[in-house]
């Protein structure tokens, strides 16, 4: 699933090559009630074509487009979407996935970049730009929102870590309380906004934290550390453009996908179990 690295290279995807741009039409599957559940195809219509974008927000996994008038489309990208830019005037510039590496999504999904299938949502910008919001598993959602701060989806969050994230204090009052897995708790999108399944993974493995450990029995040492490993773990994916080629090469990212039983990291075998109902991959005697 799309986690907040990804989500934020999105958003800032459509506010480099978006932003001020008018969409002159929009291309849809008007018979998918997955995608448009809750935001009925007709006012879908009405709402984005004429419009002129003004910029982008996102909070945790859900992402916004702002408008030049009310309401605006509120997005979450389901278990697998994607976005895809195509810009004219950027040289070598096509229809290729917003994140995922390079050579991923060129050499396995040649052919969903060439023709764009499962798209949901294609705008037609000025000047020939254009984005797609591409979800093969139909997992998709959007909404129209006169004020995505304010919408229920959005309310429900918790901290972001690069917007409000809280205080080691903060933080460590907040797990005390808190009598499961750290890695059951660090999915709790009402407390970790953004946080999947992989973020969670390295966070814990960067922190040297076992994902079976209480989150209320952390030490003072291993709060500070989990606070400072949240933050630099998702900034770097997020500097990357959430590319797992850029990523730090000492990252338990690449090699934990697959759970291939020889699966290591410099620091040890990886094991790969469930905890707080997701498939989890950590090392042990790394962390504790």
């Amino acid at each position: 699933m799309p986690e907040l690295a990804e989500v934020e290279t999105v958003r800032r995807r459509i506010e480099e090559q978006l932003k001020k741009k008018k969409i002159k039409e929009i291309t849809l599957d008007k018979s998918d009630r997955h995608f448009f559940a809750f935001a009925p195809v007709k006012e879908v219509e009405k709402a984005l074509v004429g419009a002129r974008i003004t910029g982008a927000g996102r909070k945790g996994k859900y992402f916004w487009i702002e408008l030049d008038r009310k309401p605006w489309p509120l997005i979450h990208l389901g278990m697998s979407g994607n976005t895809t830019f195509l810009n004219p005037k950027m040289k070598g510039s096509s229809h290729e996935h917003t994140w995922g590496g390079a050579q991923l999504w060129k050499e396995r999904d040649k052919k969903l970049i060439e023709k764009l299938w499962f798209s949901r949502l294609l705008l037609h910008l000025e000047g020939g730009v254009e984005m797609s919001i591409v979800d093969p598993r139909r997992f998709g959602r959007m909404w129209l929102t006169d004020d995505p701060w304010t919408h229920p989806r959005i309310k429900k969050l918790g901290y972001d870590p690069l917007l409000d994230f809280p205080s080691v204090k903060v933080l460590s009052e907040k797990l005390k309380k808190r009598k499961k897995a750290i890695k059951a708790v660090l999915l709790d999108q009402a407390l970790f906004a953004g946080i999947g399944n992989w973020l969670a993974d390295e966070i814990l493995y960067q922190s040297r934290i076992s994902p079976h450990h209480l989150a209320s029995q952390l030490t003072p040492a291993q709060m500070k550390k989990l606070h400072q490993q949240t933050l630099a773990v998702v900034k770097k994916a997020v500097a990357a453009d959430a590319d797992y080629e850029r990523y730090p090469k000492t990252w338990l990212f690449h090699e934990r996908w697959g759970k291939s039983k020889n699966a290591k990291t410099s620091k040890g075998k990886i094991v790969h179990e469930e905890v707080g109902g997701r498939t989890t991959a950590w090392v042990p005697g790394w962390q504790k």
